[in-house]
């Protein structure tokens, strides 16, 4: 069962490394996510063909489990993409707000 498992997500890596190409030739992604995305989708497959080397990292970093240690590294990473989300939804609220307060001063301007 686990093998067809590793087939499985190993073909939807691939599907999903396909994408991020694409989407980096449409000019929607920058060259920095492309990398981390492809980078991600191959840690992904190595880690699900080969599990035991998350134990042995793990036993490195002194915990316990290799499922302990992707449950960590994947709350950091979730969190860390949350925050650089955040700062661009507040950059893109300050260009919002500027743009508005333009328009609206323009309008100002043309009614008098």
């Amino acid at each position: 069962m686990l093998i067809l498992f590793q087939i499985l997500f190993t073909l939807f890596s691939l599907f999903a490394i396909i994408n991020v190409i694409k989407r980096k030739k449409d000019g929607v992604l920058g060259i920095k996510s492309s990398i981390f995305w492809i980078v991600f989708w191959l840690l992904a497959v190595f880690v699900v063909l080969r599990p035991e080397s998350t134990t042995v990292l793990a036993n490195a970093l002194g915990i316990g489990r290799g499922a302990d240690f992707i449950l960590y590294i994947a709350i950091v990473v979730i969190f860390y993409l949350i925050f650089r989300l955040h700062i661009k939804i507040e950059a893109l609220n300050r260009d919002i707000t500027k743009v508005v307060r333009k328009d609206a001063l323009d309008n100002k301007s043309n009614d008098q």
